[in-house]
């Protein structure tokens, strides 16, 4: 059927008559148009667009995707403590399975609970961090890419030379990190990166509560990991591989008693692993095509052992995760002020479990087929004023091997973008957008009685802004600014039941949020010193609107801070960089019932980050770097009962040839 659809959207088009290719819709680069008739065109102004370039990542005290995450504003990363906990992003309040993670292009999912695992990304081989509310304002990519409320995109380095690069980074909890990169750049590029990770997770910590304080050490945060990835560019076909295995402890909340009888003893193994790829081609002036597909297997072993924990029953459950997923967008440009696009996404999903304690009935094998569908329209009437739109069909069907039939579900969202450059220094935008996400197999198979009737989350956000753009001698200035509302209504709830590992679901919540995000950076070069400043501000006040007749009606959500920031000022001479950066995350409740017991403390963290890079050996380069991670030892928690690392020092040392 993909190919079907494709074939005849490209027989009606490549009818036309050739007329010169300007899409005309942001900011328009033109590369490598005699060779190939190729046109990309970047949509930065567009939308609230945030990027962490590879030269920024080089001077944060950050080893994974969720360190450096949290430097954008309106980003909450929730952080269960440690190196090997788990770490995931959430976005203006939406809620993390509202924030897509793509890696080179393609969408990273889990269909067992709609959450990724930033943690488990590294930044060593990473070019850049970009985060995109709403959606990319182009018109050649996947419907996937506009299937979510917020998304970040990752996105590997591209070898600019043939080389290789060793690393080895240790210092706290015992951490050992090493990691080899190996380049080739020819008419074939490509990248390989394998790492290894070890850390005891132990630190000390300090507990407070009413009436209570105490002083202990975190236990059971040790990780093993070993990851690998690689990627191929040919002309313009790209594939990608990602390997990774671990296993760790989840250390579990502090309770008042802390001794060995109520720590958690609780552990989990990971096994990850998939395959993608996309080739792009221009097949005349006026179009291009782009397709793609990935295949992913994911296992997952949860164990809980009353023997070593005798305040837990007995969990030993495995899970099984399979995708198969195939795209295909084409885009049709016939003038300088008119573009068009088309894009049909495949995706079966499969999920199987064990359990050594639940009956095999009660956890049945559950299958997805997704089809998502997106035309999309770039109108520029000119003058600097720029149009897209985009409607989006989603449909879903589910069955079980418990003998269910399919039930399936088909969803229309649509999005319109309105942006004007018609000034050098200054972009407006806006846009609004309706989205949803479907339940999990969680929410609808492995609660009690499941909830196969559950309606998906809404949302739907608007949002104005400016970036204003300023030239500085040798360097540059930008202040971005957006304000925004935003609500989720059918909001899916967990309800705790008799069972703490089997919850009911329903659909109940409503949420409504609106706030302001804030962020700028300027750069600037003194006396062969490049200095570099970037701080970001976001205020948000998201509230609970679920039930009128509630004493907590209008309350904050849980984990939503009415301020928050960042800041990073680096500088870099010769061989020396040097950089400060500082977190704040304000008051915060753990539910929406805001009274004084449930109140979360404001917090903060300062970081210091020093690195030196000189030549060895010919054309080996060695350095050393030095990351002073909560240099004022603060306590903290980012989740309520999972106390945070005080101050603690990693080395980092790398050779480059």
């Amino acid at each position: 059927m993909i190919g079907a659809v494709i074939s005849i959207f490209l027989h009606l088009g490549l009818s036309s008559p050739a007329t010169p290719l300007l899409p005309n819709d942001s900011t328009v680069a033109i590369t490598d148009s005699v060779k190939a008739a190729r046109i990309t065109f970047v949509k930065t102004a567009a939308l609230p667009v945030a990027t962490i370039d590879r030269k920024t990542i080089e001077s944060l005290p950050a080893s994974s995707i969720a360190d450096a995450a949290r430097y954008f504003a309106g980003v909450q990363v929730k952080d269960y403590g440690g190196i090997g906990g788990l770490k995931t992003i959430n976005t203006r309040s939406l809620g993390s399975q509202h924030t897509a993670v793509f890696y080179n292009g393609v969408k990273i999912n889990n269909a067992q609970n709609g959450q990724v695992d930033l943690g488990r990304f590294s930044l060593e081989n990473i070019e850049s961090l970009t985060l995109y509310q709403a959606q990319k304002a182009e018109l050649l990519q996947s419907a996937s890419d506009l299937a979510s409320a917020a998304s970040v995109y990752i996105k590997t380095r591209k070898p600019e030379k043939s080389g290789v690069k060793a690393a080895y980074r240790t210092g706290a909890f015992g951490t050992q990190n090493p990691s080899v990169t190996a380049s080739y750049n020819g008419k074939l590029k490509a990248s390989a990166n394998v790492s290894y990770l070890y850390s005891n997770g132990r630190y000390r910590f300090t507990f407070h509560e009413s009436g209570y304080d105490t002083t202990a050490t975190r236990t059971n945060g040790d990780v093993r990991a070993l990851k690998g990835e690689v990627s191929l560019w040919y002309e313009k076909l790209a594939l990608s591989g990602f390997w990774y295995s671990s296993e760790r402890g989840l250390p579990g909340p502090v309770v008042r008693r802390v001794s060995d009888q109520y720590s958690s003893k609780d552990r989990q193994w990971d096994r990850s692993a998939f395959l993608q790829g996309g080739w792009e081609t221009s097949l005349s002036e006026q179009w291009q095509l782009r397709i793609g597909g990935k295949y992913a297997r994911d296992y997952c072993k949860y164990l809980q052992d009353p023997t070593k924990n005798a305040a837990v029953m007995k969990v030993n459950n495995k899970y099984w995760q399979s995708e198969a997923y195939l795209y295909a967008a084409a885009a049709w440009r016939p003038s300088q002020w008119l573009g068009a696009s088309f894009s049909i996404d495949a995706r079966r999903n499969g999920f199987s479990s064990w359990s050594e304690t639940l009956a095999a009935a009660s956890i049945p094998e559950a299958e997805r087929l997704t089809g998502l569908a997106a035309a999309q329209l770039a109108i520029s009437p000119g003058l600097g004023w720029h149009i897209h739109t985009s409607l989006l069909a989603s449909h879903f069907k589910d069955r079980t091997s418990a003998g269910d039939a399919w039930s399936s579900r088909t969803k229309w969202t649509p999005t319109v973008i309105l942006s004007y450059e018609g000034l050098s220094w200054l972009k407006l935008r806006s846009f609004y957008k309706e989205i949803f996400r479907a339940p999990t197999f969680n929410d609808l198979y492995y609660t009690i009685g499941g909830r196969a009737s559950l309606s998906p989350e809404y949302t739907r956000q608007l949002d104005f802004g400016a970036d204003v753009s300023l030239p500085l001698p040798e360097g540059s200035f930008r202040l971005s600014a957006d304000v925004y509302g935003a609500s989720v209504t059918d909001k899916i709830v967990a309800i705790p039941a008799a069972s703490q590992f089997r919850w009911s679901v329903i659909n109940y919540g409503k949420v409504r949020a609106r706030g302001a995000d804030v962020s700028a950076a300027a750069s600037a070069k003194i006396n062969n010193m490049d200095i570099g400043l970037r701080a970001t501000y976001s205020y948000e006040d998201a509230r609970d609107r679920t039930d009128r007749a509630s004493d907590w009606y209008d309350g904050r959500i849980a984990y939503s801070p009415t301020h928050s920031g960042s800041a990073v000022a680096s500088i870099a001479t010769g061989g020396l960089t040097a950089s400060v950066s500082w977190i704040y995350t304000g008051k915060r409740y753990r539910n929406s019932a805001n009274i004084k017991e449930n109140e979360l403390k404001p917090w903060y963290t300062t970081d210091l980050s020093f690195a030196w890079k000189g030549i060895a050996v010919s054309r080996a380069f060695g350095s050393i770097g030095i990351d002073i991670n909560n240099l004022f030892d603060q306590d903290y928690e980012v989740v309520t009962r999972y106390p945070m690392p005080g101050r603690h020092i990693l080395i980092k040392l790398t050779i480059e040839y």
